[in-house]
């Protein structure tokens, strides 16, 4: 049923969803970005396929909703063979006219997606510790043991977790940004201030609906690392100012394979082009290793983050970029400040405050 549902939503002008009112933000005029709710569902069910995640079951289960008809044909739908898109489409509205159907179930099901999913990958959060009164220098040169006692001991976002977070990333990695291999103060006072990022962003923290899509996108056990690792050294990194903000723009993201019985991790551009030159001061191209765990601490502390975060990350960002989703939010975030001063973070309430479903009703959704 794969091919069926891929095919179908590739057909964007066969569905007749229409397009939805001009949303306006803040009072400015910006530049129109477009989603198309076929384009977003389509990546979703291409990058969940690859998790064995059930955004294709969650997909036909909403399309059988819409009306009797439909859940009928998407039964005699399974027992066909891929021909063409055209045949699919036949098939899947035999007796029905797409234009008389509500499409509602299936318009809230993308909406929730980009709502959750999407805005919630976007969202950095706010950052473990930020009001800490502690320097990384004085946590620097402690244990290892200790530090992961300090850690677990400040809970999720106590006021030396970030600080802690980032010691142990330079002991497993290392005292340069992997990115652009720049030397880290306080290692070289002529060098550049690390900023802890995230692999897949706090702000995901005590948000259940985020849990329950992600749980659908890349299966239960990728919820539960979620869960289990969101806030300790298997979801972070230290990185340079600049490419830790593409990161978060979603211009590339890190892939974990297992290579010879070990994990190696490249870096990704979003999308994948090998001619593209990297954001900033990034020196990797789209392909390239990015060596994690050469610091003195590396083997301890797992080699690199978790993978399964890693590939996570990278394929919600593909999803948001590949559809247009991601220029919607970034325009959002552009204009939920009202001093026109740009902040990385802003509250996933506010967000939500902003993101209504209903532009989704119709198919697209324009941002004027």
């Amino acid at each position: 049923m794969e091919r069926h549902a891929l095919a179908i939503l590739e057909q964007n002008d066969l569905w007749n969803w229409r397009d939805t009112r001009r949303i306006q933000t803040s009072g400015k005029q910006g530049d129109k970005f477009q989603v198309a709710t076929p384009k977003l569902l389509y990546f979703l069910i291409v990058e969940s396929q690859g998790f064995g995640g059930e955004v294709l079951d969650h997909f036909w289960k909403q399309l059988g909703t819409c009306n009797e008809k439909l859940k009928e044909n998407i039964e005699s739908l399974k027992q066909e063979d891929f021909v063409s898109a055209q045949k699919s489409f036949e098939v899947l509205f035999r007796g029905s006219d797409p234009k008389n159907v509500n499409f509602k179930p299936v318009l809230d099901m993308a909406a929730d997606y980009f709502t959750h999913l999407g805005v919630a990958f976007m969202n950095p959060g706010r950052k473990s510790g930020t009001s800490t009164p502690f320097s990384v220098s004085e946590v620097a040169n402690e244990e290892t043991e200790k530090l992961l006692q300090q850690v677990n001991e400040e809970g999720d976002f106590g006021k030396r977790k970030q600080e802690l977070l980032k010691a142990l990333s330079f002991k497993r990695d290392g005292n340069f940004c992997l990115l652009t291999g720049t030397e880290f103060v306080p290692f070289n006072n002529a060098g550049i201030y690390p900023a802890l990022a995230h692999i897949i962003p706090n702000s995901v923290h005590g948000k259940p609906d985020t849990l329950k899509c992600i749980a659908m996108f890349a299966g239960a056990a990728a919820r539960d690392d979620v869960v289990r690792h969101l806030n300790n050294i298997d979801n972070v990194m230290n990185m340079q100012l600049d490419a830790h903000a593409s990161y978060h723009h979603l211009d590339w993201g890190i892939e974990a394979k297992e290579e010879g019985g070990e994990v190696k991790y490249f870096f990704r551009m979003i999308p994948t082009n090998p001619n593209i030159r990297a954001p900033g001061f990034i020196t990797l191209k789209d392909g390239d290793e990015i060596q994690f765990g050469k610091g003195p601490e590396g083997k301890k502390l797992h080699d690199g983050p978790l993978p399964n975060l890693c590939n996570l990350q990278l394929a919600v960002a593909r999803v948001l970029r590949m559809s247009g989703a991601a220029d919607i939010i970034l325009e959002w975030k552009d204009h939920a400040d009202d001093d026109g001063c740009y902040r990385l973070f802003i509250a996933s309430e506010e967000f939500c405050d902003m993101l209504d479903a209903k532009l989704f009703l119709s198919g697209r959704a324009v941002v004027a």
